[in-house]
Formats: structure tokens, sequence, C-alpha cells
């Protein structure tokens, strides 16, 4: 099973604090490498996304730059399949968001399901269905962690 991680299901499986923590860590562990064999994706952009949002979070203390980018290393890099995002995924999320007149930041969700979609993933893992809900996805079935 080839599955994608979104952004809010990557920075909950690595933050104690977040609710839905022990579904989303179970989730990522089914899915990390297992010796070479690695079920679990994501892209390049969730990287990004997954240090703004780790250093923006509002934690006592926060999470300095320098530990949001060892998380990232050490959970996302080390364990998941990477994959960059290409030009084919910016035209098929920029398509689809202005077929549905969806506005805004709806926009980088769809980048991770126009890749999802393109790598055939059976599963995208994310904690904001409703974004993903309403860009109708083709093909991948998009979840909660631990649903």
């Amino acid at each position: 099973m080839k599955v994608l991680f979104d952004t809010s299901a990557l920075v909950t499986a690595v933050v104690s604090q977040l609710p839905h923590h022990a579904a989303a860590l179970a989730c990522y562990r089914r899915h990390r490498k297992s010796g070479r064999v690695r079920s679990g994706l994501c892209t390049t952009h969730a990287l990004a996304e997954s240090y703004a949002t780790l250093t923006a979070l509002p934690l006592s203390p926060r999470i300095a730059p320098a530990d949001a980018v060892r998380l990232v290393a050490e959970n996302f890099l080390a364990h998941l399949d990477v994959v960059a995002l290409e030009a084919s995924d910016y035209k098929s999320a920029l398509e689809r968001v202005a077929l549905l007149g969806l506005a805004s930041g709806v926009v980088y969700d769809a980048l991770h399901l126009a890749c999802a979609e393109r790598l055939g993933c059976d599963r995208l893992y994310t904690y904001n269905l409703g974004d993903f809900t309403r860009l109708v996805p083709r093909g991948t079935k998009v979840v909660v962690p631990g649903a």
C-alpha cells in the first residue's frame, strides 16, 4: 500500500502535545521505512510546511528552528520517501481549485492531492478532511490517521 502524509498528519505524529498524537504516530510508524521498504511518502512541500508549522505552534516552550529542522530530518527525511512536486502537480492543483471556485490556502492541500493522485497512492492521511473533501479526490482515499 502506498500512502502520502500531508503536513497536518506529519506534525501531529511528532508533537506529543497535539490532539490525536497517538493515532498519528501509530499510523506514521506503520508506513515509515521498514528495512529497505517504505510505503509512506510526503512531498517536498510538506517538509517546508512542517517546519513552518512546528516553529509557529503555540506551545510552551516553543519549538526552536533548529529543533524543527531536526524533527523534519530525523522523522520525515530519514523514514519516508520524499517526492518532489512537478509542474504537472501545480497545473492540476491550480486547475482543480479554479474549477471548484476555491480560493486561498486550499491550493496547498490541492498540491498534496495532485501528487498523491499522480503517484497512484492508495491513501492520503490528513487531519484536514474538510478541504480535501471539497477538492473531490479521484482514486486516492483521503482518511484521518487511525480511522
